[in-house]
């Protein structure tokens, strides 16, 4: 710890296992220890690992805080704000690293203007491309990282500038201001809730500054599982509070940094000039297949640090089990790769095999990890989705006959309702059939627009096993499927599927 008195920093950590992410964040702190006066607090949220052994290594370098029973994001990072001293609070993700002078410039960034409440960092993924500069509220009500992916020194992320919120995997609130907004609300479940302490800054007339000079690499996703359920709550909860005071402002930054243009004339229609790095053009062969690029690369490079950060947790525990005795993967049949689609396909066949040899790791590393109590691995959900969607197609042929429509709870992937004789539609839908962008907001909205789209013509569908959790969540719509519609396929398939045009029993 840098000063044993009064220090101006407390870097806040929650953490819930992964002490080789939490011991890699911690010695780069203490390694280059800032100019600013800091203490470090860990909150350990009831790891299941060895976390506290490792903490208790770093003996006064740090504070620790525990946790009884796992309360999530917000619940630890209050707990640690509440043991703090410094004048500021710091909070930061463990599957952070960060660069020399990144705290410095947090602080120097809050010094400078009084009005500043939040200052957030410039987060990089591990292949040198933004994660966070910023957090823009978007035109479906979505707060989103802007910029995710663009180039680490692009113009458009080296500006230090005001914004409706940052992330709290490094973010910087003065402690005053901190408990006078009341903290993070738990009701968010980690996601969000950083966003929303942001909004209650903003109403309170305080400044969120982004800083593009404090730099950290963040290992997103890796330090706290997140599922979809969770997701659509904090969605919800967002919109409710925030639906009709949040600026939806992604456009005007757009229109600000010069990647989009609008173009009057005398008459419509108007032109947009879109940079390409920005959008691609819908329904465009080549600048389709960017995006799907895109996206396989952001999921393998996920996936990659996922795995890597676990062979890290397991070098600080008994070493794993023996090694598994499944049968390698059969290797792919070579396929010929002219043209887009062909490239596409091989993408999909490469990540398949990422996931089957994941799924091999897991199996090896199961009895040591049950015989030691450490962390235990499993195969990515993201690859793990791919391969479900590999059997989804299947399933749906065998069960609606073609020329059908078919609705499919698609969360907005386009690969879904692609389906081979058969029209497929994504549920829920906006008017014009694009994605809703968001979840219903209870079971009478979901009914409500199943009914509406039964009556023009949808005769099945069907909800993926990764989205099987509607029927408990959404318990008035999974008693109208149940008691009104016939179930051509039962729960333990890809995904199940319910013919509209047919009464139950």
């Amino acid at each position: 710890m840098s000063g044993t008195s009064g220090p101006r920093c407390s870097i806040v950590i929650p953490v819930h296992g992964r002490a080789g992410l939490t011991r890699q964040c911690i010695d780069a702190i203490l390694a280059e220890p800032p100019g600013a006066s800091f203490e470090v607090i860990v909150v350990d949220d009831a790891s299941p690992d060895d976390t506290a052994a490792v903490l208790h290594g770093y003996g006064d370098a740090i504070r620790v805080v525990t946790r009884g029973a796992n309360g999530g994001f917000a619940r630890a990072s209050n707990d640690g704000a509440a043991a703090a001293e410094g004048e500021y609070l710091v909070f930061l993700n463990n599957d952070t690293i960060p660069l020399a002078g990144w705290l410095d410039e947090l602080v120097a960034t809050a010094d400078a203007d009084p009005r500043v409440g939040v200052a957030g960092s410039k987060l990089l993924f591990p292949n040198d491309t933004i994660q966070h500069a910023g957090v823009v509220v978007c035109q479906d009500g979505n707060p989103r990282h802007i910029y995710a992916g663009f180039p680490a020194g692009h113009p458009a992320v080296e500006k230090d500038r005001a914004f409706q919120a940052v992330t709290a995997a490094s973010m910087l609130v003065r402690r005053d201001l901190f408990e006078r907004a009341s903290g993070f609300d738990s009701d968010f479940h980690n996601s969000l809730e950083d966003t929303d302490l942001c909004m209650r800054v903003g109403q309170l007339g305080y400044e969120v500054r982004y800083c593009p000079r404090s730099v950290l690499y963040h290992l997103e996703s890796v330090s706290r599982g997140r599922n979809s359920k969770e997701i659509a709550a904090n969605t919800r909860l967002f919109k409710e509070r925030w639906g009709d005071k949040a600026e939806r402002d992604d456009l005007r930054r757009y229109v600000e940094d010069g990647l989009l243009r609008v173009r009057y004339r005398e008459i419509y229609p108007i032109g947009i000039e879109l940079a390409p790095e920005l959008a691609a053009a819908i329904g465009h062969e080549g600048d389709r297949f960017v995006e799907l690029q895109s996206r396989q690369v952001a999921d393998l490079l996920r996936e990659t640090v996922r795995l890597t950060a676990h062979v890290a947790d397991l070098e600080l525990g008994t070493p794993p089990g023996p090694t598994s005795t499944a049968p390698a993967p059969s290797p792919s049949p070579e396929v010929a790769a002219e043209g887009l689609e062909g490239l596409v396909a091989d993408a999909d066949r490469l990540q398949l095999d990422i996931h089957a040899f994941q799924a091999r790791i897991a199996a090896a590393l199961e009895r040591g990890s049950a015989a030691n109590g450490g962390p235990r691995f499993a195969p990515g959900d993201r690859l793990a989705y791919l391969e479900l969607k590999q059997r989804i197609a299947p399933v749906i042929e065998a069960t609606v006959p073609p020329g059908a429509e078919v609705l499919v709870v698609s969360r907005g992937d386009e690969s879904l309702v692609a389906l081979a004789g058969r029209r497929g539609l994504h549920f829920p839908q906006e008017p014009d059939g694009a994605y809703a962008g968001r979840h219903p907001a209870d079971s009478a909205e979901a009914i409500a627009q199943l009914e509406e789209l039964r009556e023009r013509g949808a005769r099945y569908l069907a909800i993926p096993a990764t989205d099987a959790w509607w029927l408990d969540h959404y318990v008035g719509f999974g008693r109208h499927l149940s008691e009104r519609y016939e179930a051509l396929t039962h729960a333990g398939a890809p995904c199940l599927v319910f013919r509209l045009d047919r009464s139950a029993g």
